[in-house]
């Protein structure tokens, strides 16, 4: 009894011990914390938030896990420390990407616009906390599309509008030539009046064969003129998607513009997206005065 008793005091000794250092190590975790809010070191409150990510990207180290036991001690102030974050970030994205602009809709959330023109696009999102961009795939596939079909020296609606018109072209041709349309539908009323006239117990082959014929033309004489009583507003209809379509060339000749004049191409825009984090914070490097010791790491 004795020796179990002796053996339970070691154990709880042991917890003890375990649970002290716990509270050591997310003490000065959030002391840490605590200094680089007061005194701004936006790189180093990185640096707590994803210790694993700093290391492969800022120090090129691989093997550096996360002490989730600490860094999620701060999770319930995300919202607060991406709108504390955002003041450096948003400031340096200014230079570095010139032609974005960011809302903050609500507590640390940002929309990005792309250009301060009329009708520009919502593009996405700025998350602060991870440092990246997060684009409206939809609009981002536009833009890259754009820029391949330039390629070719096609703009992104090039083709639809191309088609639209040509519709539009055989719409407003059979409204022109409703007058043809009702002669040649007389011409062929007469036709038939005749051909049935002729027909009686035994009609000829011959003669259904032309008869058939002639309702047939009757018939599609019938569906232009139905599609004619329609054209005019299904023309403008078409206009006013043409129109749609050219404003969303325009906008995307200014992006493409816009992205060319700073980056000089698409791929290096996107090869600057993913060195983002990386950029920004060695950017940081020289405009805090506080480094990180060795022994912090």
């Amino acid at each position: 009894m004795l020796m179990a008793s002796v053996e339970t005091n070691s154990d709880s000794l042991d917890v003890t011990q375990v649970i002290n250092q716990q509270i050591i190590t997310k003490i000065k975790y959030l002391r840490r914390f605590n200094d680089a809010i007061s005194n701004h070191l936006d790189r180093e409150i990185y640096q707590l938030l994803d210790n694993q990510r700093y290391a492969k990207e800022i120090e090129h180290r691989e093997q550096q896990p996360n002490d989730k036991g600490v860094m999620n001690l701060v999770d319930d102030l995300a919202d607060q420390l991406s709108n504390y974050l955002s003041e450096n970030l948003i400031k340096y994205l200014g230079k570095t990407y010139p032609f974005f602009y960011y809302e903050e809709y609500q507590t640390g959330h940002y929309r990005i616009y792309f250009g301060n023109w009329w009708n520009r696009r919502q593009f996405g999102e700025l998350d602060v906390l991870n440092v990246r961009f997060s684009f409206d795939q939809t609009e981002y596939d536009k833009l890259r599309t754009a820029f391949e079909l330039a390629r070719d020296n096609k703009r992104y609606n090039s083709d639809r509008i191309s088609k639209i018109s040509s519709e539009n072209d055989r719409l407003q041709d059979l409204i022109d030539h409703q007058r043809e349309r009702e002669e040649r539908k007389e011409a062929l009323q007469e036709q038939l009046k005749e051909i049935s006239s002729r027909s009686g117990i035994w009609e000829s082959s011959r003669n259904k064969e032309s008869r058939q014929e002639l309702v047939e033309q009757l018939q599609k004489l019938e569906d232009q003129e139905e599609e004619a009583r329609n054209a005019a507003q299904t023309i403008k209809d078409n206009e006013r998607v043409v129109l749609s379509l050219s404003k969303e060339n325009t906008i995307l000749s200014y992006e493409q513009k816009s992205i060319i004049d700073t980056f000089g191409s698409f791929e290096d825009f996107e090869l600057a997206n993913r060195n983002l984090y990386a950029n920004y914070l060695a950017s940081l490097n020289g405009s805090e005065g506080k480094q990180v010791d060795d022994d912090e790491q």
